[in-house]
């Protein structure tokens, strides 16, 4: 019975994988047809993101649930490898969520494209990892999740195996990724030579009151780095652009909406902690490495911010814009856990699920525009807002919200995270005031776009066909036309009332601030 119960607690990861292997197993029976794994991924990743839900106790779903009473509230017993805690159930729901939109928009593929079956099988492993680093409470558990995501996001790069550039990205994207994973490890094991465990929750409680020692000073600093290239933080960014860039752009959508949320997550895991269980406040060696660890992050949150966008300001290429812009957004999220206040998490997690749908949403309204014959360059999207108003419209909507602009949930996250920075005080307040000027930044390189789409005048007459069509998601196809519309809906529905949204990640928030992990 107790293997039973364990099961069902991993019911999320459990389908997920389920469903990958059956897409492999459908394609060595003969199957060929898109829709068909499209529809075996879906239906996991949708049936996965309920169980979700009901675990977090979300209306309706909240008598579902398959986790034991209380669960949430106790956190890692002993050298566990795994913790089901609400923060990590959070950050389950965004990856599938990320997954999820993929997934549907891949549907509008050719029905017998080549390599569907390995498209969709990568896909649902790398959501299998994704759900495992939202459950560890090992650092090598961890570390070895994050791995079963990069490896399927190397082969989802460069899966087409026909287009140079897209192998060219895949093969920088490894040699990056397996730097990564080299520094993260070492940094790992000097941990364990400084305190005999990997455990994040044992390592949290442990910190001497005579301060840090320099084997796990320098095993953090590995970490940093390492997790560092998986966040995207400037300098460890020039790998991102180029990769986004080549990669298909479905799978840029992935990358950027998706699998970098991972490399935060484990950010979040491995340096919270000593922000959040060392007394900041103590005139101790203790209190003195909290503070360092505080400016430390903040520097470098302020150099992804204004990095990325002023590099973002000066492309003239549409992908290689949105991944700059991209960088700039891991910026506003690291202040989170600059500030390591309950508050400035709250608006970081928040501000990391709406970067699943702004920057998510984006980068598949480029991949369908892409489809309409529109070309990689911003100028090639002169008109395009009076060809295509509704997807224009929708383009236009995520622009907005990644500018800061209200009524979107873009603004609600960083209202939330810039008002929690503010309330920190002291020298946060510069803080504060860094991620607002670069946010006001960041509207000039949007509003370049939004002015190519519709003050410059589109080439040619509209023809009849063109008129119908921009009315509506014609010619996208189906899969794209629901994930696109489901992220406009979402984000304007949560940017009008937040709130349901908001009370989850505080509770969740408000765990992981009293656990530790």
């Amino acid at each position: 019975m107790n293997g039973i119960t364990t099961a069902l607690e991993f019911l999320p990861e459990i389908l997920v994988l389920a469903g990958a292997l059956l897409v492999l197993l459908l394609d060595v029976v003969g199957v060929r047809r898109l829709e068909a794994f499209g529809g075996v991924i879906v239906a996991a990743f949708g049936a996965a993101l309920v169980a979700i839900l009901a675990d977090l106790s979300v209306a309706p779903f909240a008598g579902w649930s398959t986790l034991p009473a209380g669960s949430l509230d106790v956190g890692p017993v002993g050298g566990s490898l795994y913790a089901f805690t609400s923060f990590g159930l959070v950050f389950q729901g965004i990856f599938l969520s990320a997954a999820l939109l993929v997934a549907v928009a891949s549907l509008s593929r050719t029905s017998n494209e080549k390599g569907a079956s390995v498209f969709y099988a990568l896909l649902g492993i790398a959501a299998l990892g994704m759900l495992l680093v939202a459950v560890s409470a090992d650092l090598i558990f961890l570390l070895l999740s994050l791995e079963v995501t990069a490896i399927s996001s190397y082969l989802l790069v460069g899966y087409t195996r026909r287009e140079s550039r897209g192998l060219e990205a895949a093969m920088k994207f490894y040699i990056i990724g397996a730097l990564s994973a080299a520094l993260s490890f070492y940094g790992a094991s000097l941990l364990y030579g400084a305190y005999g465990t990997t455990s994040l929750a044992v390592i949290g409680h442990s910190y001497p009151s005579g301060g840090l020692g320099p084997l796990a000073i320098v095993g953090y600093a590995f970490l940093f780095a390492g997790i560092g290239f998986e966040v995207t933080i400037v300098p460890f960014h020039a790998w991102a652009v180029d990769v986004y860039d080549g990669a298909p752009t479905d799978v840029s959508a992935f990358l950027a909406g998706g699998t970098k949320k991972v490399g935060l997550f484990a950010f979040f895991a491995v340096f919270l902690v000593p922000l959040l269980l060392i007394g900041g406040g103590a005139a101790t060696a203790s209190g003195s490495f909290r503070d360092s660890l505080q400016i430390l992050i903040a520097v470098f949150a302020i150099l992804t911010m204004t990095i990325g966008n002023v590099l973002a300001l000066m492309q003239d290429n549409m992908k290689r814009m949105l991944a700059y812009s991209s960088i700039s957004q891991a910026g506003y999220m690291l202040l989170g856990v600059a500030v390591a206040t309950s508050a400035a998490l709250t608006g970081a997690t928040l501000q990391i699920f709406a970067h699943v749908l702004l920057k998510g949403g984006a980068f598949l309204v480029v991949a369908a525009a892409a489809g309409l014959g529109v070309g990689p360059m911003i100028a090639d999207w002169k008109g395009f807002g009076h060809r295509r108003p509704v997807l224009g419209a929708s383009f236009a909507l995520m622009l907005l919200g990644l500018a800061g602009i209200p009524l979107t949930i873009g603004f609600v996250s960083k209202f939330i995270l810039f008002a929690a920075t503010v309330q920190a005080e002291g020298l946060f307040l510069w803080l504060a005031i860094a991620g607002l000027l670069n946010s006001a930044l960041s509207v000039f390189y949007y509003a370049r776009v939004l002015r190519t789409m519709y003050a410059e005048s589109p080439e040619g007459a509209l023809t009849p066909t063109e008129e119908v069509r921009g009315l509506a998601f014609d010619g996208l196809g189906l899969g794209r036309a629901v994930a696109i519309g489901a992220a406009v809906v979402a984000i304007v529905g949560f940017g009008v009332d937040p709130q349901p949204l908001v009370q989850v990640m505080q509770a969740a928030v408000q765990h992981f601030v009293t656990l530790g992990i």
